[in-house]
């Protein structure tokens, strides 16, 4: 089977949790409760397939989300593979509204790259610990396949973990860069026609269907669990411009 993702770009996985009725969130865009111990080890078990994590600034954000990984063992198996203990973390955020004082500049076992149009972010590095590294890219440039390239080609990033939001799904889906996507079920409705699905608001349609087939099913207290796979591609990608985040 063709890969979906571009040789130039990391394999993109994405993970998601979601409601029965598939909303990912409020509609306020507020956390969503989400979220078994069983969801929770496999969202580690997720990221610990990854070189680096990626999330856009507003889920950082509403989720206080330090984006690491807090089981032991996972870490012992990454370094027994060659690996460091945790991937890196990138953040993304068009318009650098970032505030030092969220938590995942609170911890910092492993670099976290910033990506933003924001030059003034630049004069804010001091306000950040030791270990962040902000990418500044024009407007123009500002996208998510220049953010897949660089960090394929200048972090060494091959393998891809995205844990939203909906913005940041919903780019990489009309780039079709999206191997892989893990949903959790939750057996719960709320309803709500402005709470973002997985790719954003209902209105806003993708420019054509992308097509997954069904790898695995598993259910586990109460959650469904699942895996979907990239099929092979029949149409050329679209290339659109990086919503602002």
């Amino acid at each position: 089977m063709k890969q979906c993702q571009s040789s130039f770009w990391p394999r993109v996985i994405v993970n998601f949790s979601m409601s029965a009725d598939g909303k990912v969130s409020t509609r306020n865009w507020t956390p969503s409760g989400f979220g078994s111990a069983e969801d929770r080890r496999r969202l580690q078990e997720i990221r610990a397939r990854g070189d680096a994590i990626m999330v856009g600034r507003k889920t950082a954000e509403i989720d206080q989300m330090r984006m690491g990984i807090s089981l032991a063992d996972l870490r012992a198996r990454r370094q027994a593979a060659g690996k460091p203990a945790e991937p890196l973390r990138v953040l993304v955020s068009a318009r650098g509204l970032l505030d030092p004082r969220m938590k995942v500049f609170s911890a910092m076992r492993a670099p976290l790259l910033i990506f933003t149009a924001c030059n003034l972010l630049l004069r804010m590095q001091s306000k950040f610990p030791e270990g962040v590294i902000i990418n500044v890219l024009t407007e123009r440039s500002f996208s998510v396949r220049t953010i897949l390239r660089v960090l394929r080609f200048q972090y060494h990033v091959r393998t891809l973990v995205c844990e939203g939001g909906p913005t940041l799904m919903r780019s990489l889906l009309e780039v079709d860069a999206v191997a892989e996507v893990n949903l959790t079920i939750e057996p719960l409705i709320f309803g709500g026609c402005r709470a973002p699905t997985l790719s954003g608001l209902l209105d806003k349609f993708l420019g054509r269907p992308i097509r997954f087939q069904i790898e695995s099913i598993e259910v586990k207290e109460g959650a469904c669990f699942l895996r979907y796979a990239r099929r092979a591609k029949r149409h050329p990608r679209i290339s659109r411009a990086m919503p602002t985040i």
